[in-house]
Order: structure tokens, then C-alpha cells, then sequence
């Protein structure tokens, strides 16, 4: 895995340096293009090839792409959205897109996303998460969702062969595997991480964000305390983890089993493991997952027909898959891909695709939800570390939540 890993390295870096500058032509249209998708070498060199090869094939467009670190970008579109000067294209968190189409910055695609071809192949999560009040405001790009890996030679050490589908084998296959120097279960619990743990359980639960304070949402908590402070299956220190910590420790073996993204698979693969995903373990309510992952908008006052033509080209050719999978660790979004061999970047990929089915997006909670996140990051914390009571806790959230979603 880790040749290919090189290899696809090597291939990208090479069609990434063919994206010299250019200088515009009288018969070229510039468009302006921001991402904050440089977080690794492999994701920058993937973009880079992307829009190289468009280029190729489009010489009479131009693209100035401009990519900053998370932080900056976001401050970068909070200025463009308030002053009106919006890039043509952005890739943009699908968890910030309610908050942009509030805020007048984006292009309604509506009728152009129902013309499209390939309008009616994206699962039905997936094209939520460019939805808000009806209206379709983007067109997915990376896909993502969570899933649980698990060490296989752990698996084998505790007499285990099959991963938990249910919260009681979850609990039970955690606690097994719990060793003085290994967890049974990690999972991120700090802020936000705590927030894409939680949801599902909540959603698995048979609850939503609207009824926090109900037995579901008591039921999800008792799921996590018991793992954390009960069975002590999962570390205390969970709660000033990230997922990318909890990345490093499964791949150093101190985790038999994680609750992560599918940005997990080289790290883990380079670590040498012999492991495997799976959907998330099912609650009372059956299986459920966070989707994640990014949209492309385009500016209300930008070159909107250009920008379209940009973006359709990027999701439909083909050949795109290798940057779109290898490169930016993306799921199989659509029902034409879900099964293509192209899409199969990894033999793992199909343990997160899975957890596609079920999976549930964010953007429904509105403009606000990254308050939202934080009230349901505070009240899972003060429960885990004994502050309140759940029925204290989830009163106080709620208090918070409604005062959001109103």
C-alpha cells in the first residue's frame, strides 16, 4: 500500500507542476477559485491536477486558484460574503453552506442542478448537503462520512472475529479489548470531534437536535458515559482528543477499535496494521452516520455559467476519480460510482461507502450550526466528566439549540 501511496504521490506532484502561471489571453476568461484543500501535500498536488488538466482540455479559461489554511479561508469568505466580492468558485465546508446561502453570497443552481444528468445519481444525503430551503446552492465534491475500524490482530488475540453491529457488542467488543495499555474504543471528544461522535449515537437513538432533553438523546449519552466512565473502555483523555489524535494511536496499536473518517486510510496503512472499517455499530433506532465532507459554490455576482461548466467537467469526467479518491481520501458520492472500480482506491473504501446508506447531513440544522455543535460538544463533556446530571445538561442545551434553530 505504501508504493502505491508513492506512486499516486509522484503522479499527482507531476501533473501539479504542469500548473504553471499563465497570463490571460484577449480570448481568455479568468475565474477566481479558493479551497483550503492544501492540508497535505497529496490533497494540494490532487487539486492542482484537477484543474490542470481542465485547463488542458479548455484553453480558453484561466483559473487563479488561492488556498489558505482552514482558519484564513474562513476568515478569507466571512470578508467576501460581507463585502459582496465572492471568488467565481470556492470549496467550502457543507456545514458552511447554509450560512452563505443566508448570507446572499451564493448562486442559486436550483434549475441547472435539475438539467443535469448526474443530478438524480448523487445519494440522497449527499444532495441534501447542498440544500437549504428548497434551493440547491452547490455541487458536491468530496464526500466523507465516519465508520468504525478495528485491528483484526486484536480482534484475534481477544477470541473476536466479526466487528459489533449493535451498541451492546459495541460495549461488550470495547471492553474485551481493553488492555492497561490499549483501549477497547477511541474516538475524538474534544469540541467540535465530541459533536461527529455524538450525533450519530443521538440519531441511532431515534432522536434529532430538536429534541434534545428526550429519553434518546438521555439514551445516547448513557451509550458514551458507559464506554468512558462505566466500562472504561474508552480514556478519560478522550475529551482533548481530535480525530487526528485518534488516528495516531490506532495506528501506533494503543486502540483496537476508532471511530473515524476515511482520511484514516494512509495513515493506517502506512502503520503496517491489518485492519478494516465498518458501519457504525446499530442503536434502537438502526444504523445512522455524520456526512461530511465539501461543497463547490459559486459567487451570486460571478461568472456563474463558466463556473458551472467548470464544475460539471470536474464531477463527470472519469478520469477525475484518482484525484478525487487517492488524492482527497473521497468517498464514492453517487449511485453510478458507489460500485465503480475506479472509485475502489482502497480495499477499505467500501467499510466507510457503506455507512454512506445511512448517513445523515448537518446543513438541515441551518446557518447556525456550528453553535449548535458547541451546545451539544458542552453538554456531552459535562456529562462525561460528572459536571451535570444528563437531565441537567440536556435541559440547558436545549435551552441553547431552540434559541438557534428559532
Amino acid at each position: 500500500m505504501r508504493g502505491r501511496a508513492l506512486l499516486l504521490t509522484a503522479i499527482l506532484f507531476a501533473a501539479g507542476a504542469c500548473n504553471a502561471e499563465q497570463t490571460e489571453t484577449p480570448d481568455q476568461v479568468t475565474l477566481t477559485w479558493w479551497d483550503y484543500l492544501n492540508h497535505s501535500p497529496m490533497a494540494d498536488q490532487a487539486v492542482d491536477s484537477l484543474l490542470t488538466r481542465y485547463r488542458q482540455e479548455h484553453p480558453d479559461v484561466r483559473i487563479e486558484r488561492t488556498s489558505l489554511p482552514y482558519p484564513e479561508f474562513q476568515a478569507k469568505i466571512a470578508e467576501a460574503t460581507a463585502s459582496g466580492v465572492f471568488p467565481d468558485i470556492a470549496a467550502v465546508a457543507s456545514t458552511d453552506l447554509p450560512r452563505l446561502a443566508e448570507g446572499n453570497a451564493l448562486a442559486d443552481l436550483t434549475d441547472r442542478f435539475d438539467r443535469w444528468d448526474l443530478a438524480d445519481e448523487f445519494l440522497a444525503p449527499v444532495r441534501e448537503s447542498v440544500t437549504r430551503g428548497g434551493r440547491v446552492h452547490g455541487v458536491p465534491l468530496r464526500t466523507t462520512t465516519t465508520a468504525l475500524v478495528y485491528d483484526r490482530d486484536h480482534f484475534a488475540a481477544a477470541g473476536l472475529t466479526n466487528p459489533p453491529t449493535t451498541w451492546e457488542e459495541l460495549r461488550a467488543a470495547a471492553k474485551t479489548l481493553t488492555t492497561p495499555d490499549r483501549a477497547g474504543l477511541c474516538f475524538g471528544a474534544k469540541d467540535d470531534d465530541l459533536t461527529v461522535t455524538f450525533l450519530p449515537l443521538l440519531w441511532q437513538a431515534g432522536g434529532d437536535v430538536d429534541g434534545i432533553g428526550d429519553q434518546a438523546s438521555l439514551d445516547a449519552l448513557a451509550h458514551l458515559d458507559g464506554l468512558v466512565n462505566t466500562d472504561r473502555s474508552t480514556p478519560a483523555e478522550a475529551l482533548g482528543w481530535t480525530d487526528a489524535d485518534v488516528r495516531q494511536r490506532f495506528a501506533e496499536g494503543r486502540c483496537a477499535m476508532a471511530i473515524t473518517g476515511p482520511a484514516a486510510i494512509p495513515d493506517l496503512n502506512q502503520a503496517g496494521l491489518d485492519w478494516a472499517a465498518a458501519p457504525l455499530p446499530d442503536g434502537a433506532a438502526g444504523g445512522a452516520g455524520q456526512l461530511g465532507g465539501e461543497a463547490w459554490v459559486i459567487g451570486r455576482n460571478g461568472r456563474v455559467d463558466r463556473a458551472w461548466d467548470v464544475l460539471t467537467w470536474l464531477a463527470e469526467h472519469p478520469d477525475n476519480a484518482t484525484e478525487f479518491g487517492g488524492g482527497l481520501g473521497a468517498l464514492p458520492n453517487r449511485a453510478d460510482t458507489v460500485d465503480d472500480l475506479a472509485w475502489q482506491w482502497d480495499p477499505n473504501v467500501s467499510g466507510f461507502t457503506g455507512q454512506l446508506r445511512s448517513a445523515r447531513t448537518r446543513t438541515a440544522y441551518g446557518a447556525k450550526y456550528p453553535e449548535i455543535s458547541r451546545a451539544l460538544a458542552t453538554m456531552a463533556t459535562r456529562v462525561l466528566t460528572g459536571e451535570r446530571r444528563p437531565d441537567q445538561a440536556t435541559a440547558e442545551a436545549r435551552a441553547e439549540i431552540d434559541r438557534l434553530l428559532r
